[in-house]
């Protein structure tokens, strides 16, 4: 199986290619489909980066009470809570399971950005196979 960026490199030629040479109606169907099995490829792929995000927003909340935990429990004087919230931001196991959230989500919006052209795409190219040019 082709792998998510092949894909979208593949057909991202063939979108290109439809500007720079003419397309038969029959082409413009078997792309159409295409593009449609291509967002049913991405809807899977969605769900799995979904979940991943969801559960590394899981594991950054954990961490966070951890290290809040570790920061007021035992001590004589609590410290406040901005002080509290400066201390989590700068721990390094907070910072790292962020960067690992914001790496998913940027992960999960790239492919709802793909999911989105592939729509337009294979819309277009059913109007082409249509031969309508409204």
């Amino acid at each position: 199986m082709k792998t998510i960026k092949t894909l979208c490199d593949s057909l991202e030629k063939k979108i290109e290619a439809t500007y720079t040479t003419s397309l038969a109606p029959d082409e413009a169907e078997k792309l159409a489909a295409e593009f449609l099995h291509a967002q049913m490829t991405l809807s899977e792929e969605l769900r799995v980066v979904e979940l991943d995000a969801r559960m590394k927003k899981s594991g950054l909340k954990a961490v966070q009470a951890a290290v809040y935990m570790a920061e007021t429990q035992g001590k004589d004087k609590k410290p406040t809570e901005a002080a509290l919230q400066h201390t989590i931001n700068m721990d390094i196991s907070v910072s790292g399971a962020q960067d690992a959230l914001d790496l998913a989500e940027v992960d999960k919006n790239d492919l709802e950005r793909c999911y989105e052209i592939f729509n337009n795409a294979h819309i277009f190219y059913r109007t082409l196979a249509k031969g309508k040019f409204e």
